[in-house]
């Protein structure tokens, strides 16, 4: 087959087989950049796992001794004795008094009566300041202007305005392109 190659057909061989060997070499570099990476990251990792492995026992001894400290101090907490002590008594959740429970039994001291304050006299020659006369406030409108009424009117009252008339209503005009089953109607509002 090699005999019946013309010189063109194989300048397109060699240029095939120059390519492909170009192509070959790239990925064989990019395989072995990609494994001196991955190698380098596995070091840096097992580095990591050695120095963790060293440093765990001294991190799990702090965790005991915290734990061993947490301990005694919640230990010496308990056997303190507290000047304070809670009354347990049921909680009522009612919105009746039906339910209520028993009164305290400390009964509680009643607030003492109020006293008015002293009345204050006013010293030798203080006069009490004048009367100041205030604007009057307009008279309140009828709050009946301002309602709808049901009943019956009051002779007093206007006769009611009849109602303004609706506007004529258009047939929108049909366009034979919008008019899809041929109505002459259109059903979009």
């Amino acid at each position: 087959m090699a005999d019946e190659m013309t010189l063109e057909t194989r300048l397109i061989l060699a240029r095939y087989e120059d390519i492909t060997a170009q192509y070959t070499a790239r990925v064989n570099t990019i395989g072995e950049e990609f494994a001196a990476e991955l190698a380098r990251h596995d070091a840096e990792a097992a580095e990591r796992d050695r120095l963790a492995a060293e440093r765990q026992p001294a991190i799990e001894a702090a965790h005991q001794a915290a734990k061993e400290e947490y301990l005694r101090a919640k230990a010496e907490a308990e056997a303190r004795p507290t000047p304070w002590v809670r009354e347990n008594r049921p909680q009522v959740l009612s919105f009746s008094t039906e339910d209520d429970p028993a009164p305290d039994p400390v009964p509680r001291q009643a607030a003492p009566a109020f006293t008015p304050p002293p009345a204050f006299t006013a010293p030798a020659g203080f006069a009490p300041p004048a009367a100041v006369e205030l604007p009057q406030a307009p008279a309140p409108e009828s709050s009946r202007e301002h309602y709808l009424s049901i009943g019956s009117q009051d002779e007093d009252a206007t006769p009611p305005r009849p109602p303004r008339p609706a506007p004529p209503r258009r047939a929108p005009a049909a366009d034979d392109q919008e008019d899809d089953d041929w109505s002459g109607r259109s059903w979009v509002r």
